[in-house]
């Protein structure tokens, strides 16, 4: 009688066991398919609220880009039809195994800048705020030669993180003239043909490089408005100048002059694809500049009015003082003061 009670015992314990076992297994089911379901819902829906690595957040609206800068940029065939051909020949390679990189080059105030600012809002969704689009400034970002080294490894860092996140980023080196000489060395990997997919990844999986990296800078500028005005005096016009009569000239002018690019292994690697000119601006393309910064404060500009801005700026150089130096660059505080000024003129005394 003891032995069967003590037999009841046991296994009324090992059925409660199995009970509370078979209880924690449907449960640790239960979490483990709701994780998995949770991690898919997060998964589907997250770009609904969040910038993605897609198609929706980068649109690449070239022909958008192609519009603004027909309307807005004035004075520069050559950058214009460079820029909008690489962009379109690289978005369309379904196996390109470089990044795209470009350099532009000029005098101040010719648009460099401004078509960087062009590309980043037609590109991404989010424009120049996007995730994927990263932007550099030589003289704030990389002020002390000194530093070169340490500079180096946080950028190297700073672009694989990029690619890691998004194989469709853009970089964008402003005033690379103000760089410490060196520091863009650490690139070439990221520039050059599969070497950077190649230390990542493995060598015989497939992989398009659909990264885009940009400089600006004023070296080679000089190059540049010394050769315009010979062609000039030769009896070539403006708008029958091609690429191929600045871009030699431009690269080495990039590489000998002090800066960024002095010496640079992404100029002797080979790395740059297009060194683009922004040819200086005459006067016919100031005036344009003039007009519209007018119009955009709802202002019908006098010849006057246009006249007093232009007597502001400085042309050279010497003796035909055909192009203006700091191209537009200076024109907006000039036409905002001129606005000011006449409109307080009317503005009735109280």
């Amino acid at each position: 009688m003891i032995l069967t009670k003590r037999v009841l015992i046991h296994l009324l314990i090992y059925t409660k066991f199995l009970a509370f076992v078979q209880s924690e297994l449907i449960t640790f089911g239960i979490v483990g398919a709701l994780s998995g379901l949770g991690y898919y819902v997060y998964d589907k829906y997250k770009c609904v609220y969040q910038e993605c690595c897609t198609d929706e957040y980068i649109p690449a609206d070239l022909d958008r880009l192609e519009y603004v800068l027909t309307t807005k940029l004035y004075g520069q065939q050559i950058a214009h039809e460079t820029i909008t051909n690489a962009l379109r020949g690289h978005l369309r390679s379904h196996n390109s195994s470089k990044a795209l990189v470009m350099s532009f080059h000029g005098t101040p105030g010719t648009g460099k800048n401004y078509v960087v600012q062009m590309i980043g809002k037609t590109f991404y969704k989010n424009g120049v705020q996007s995730n994927y689009f990263h932007f550099f400034n030589g003289r704030n970002d990389f002020p002390l030669q000194q530093k070169v080294d340490d500079y180096k490894e946080d950028l190297y860092k700073i672009i694989f993180k990029g690619l890691q996140q998004c194989e469709r980023s853009m970089f964008v080196f402003d005033e690379v003239d103000k760089m410490p000489e060196g520091l863009l060395n650490v690139l070439v990997p990221f520039l050059d043909y599969n070497n950077y997919h190649k230390s990542i990844k493995n060598s015989e999986s497939v992989y398009q490089n659909k990264a885009i990296f940009i400089f600006l800078s004023n070296t080679g500028s000089a190059k540049i408005v010394h050769h315009l005005k010979n062609l000039w005096e030769k009896g070539k016009k403006r708008e029958d100048t091609k690429l191929q009569d600045f871009e030699k000239l431009v690269a080495s002018g990039a590489f000998f002059e002090k800066g960024g690019f002095h010496y640079s292994d992404t100029i002797q690697a080979s790395v740059i694809d297009h060194y683009v000119p922004f040819l200086p601006l005459e006067e016919m393309h100031v005036r344009k500049c003039l007009a519209k910064s007018f119009t955009d404060r709802d202002v019908t500009p006098t010849e006057e009015m246009l006249e007093e801005v232009l007597s502001h700026l400085t042309f050279g150089p010497e003796p035909h003082n055909l192009y203006s130096m700091a191209g537009c660059k200076r024109i907006e505080q000039k036409v905002a003061a001129i606005v000011y000024r006449k409109q307080s003129e009317f503005k009735p005394i109280d």
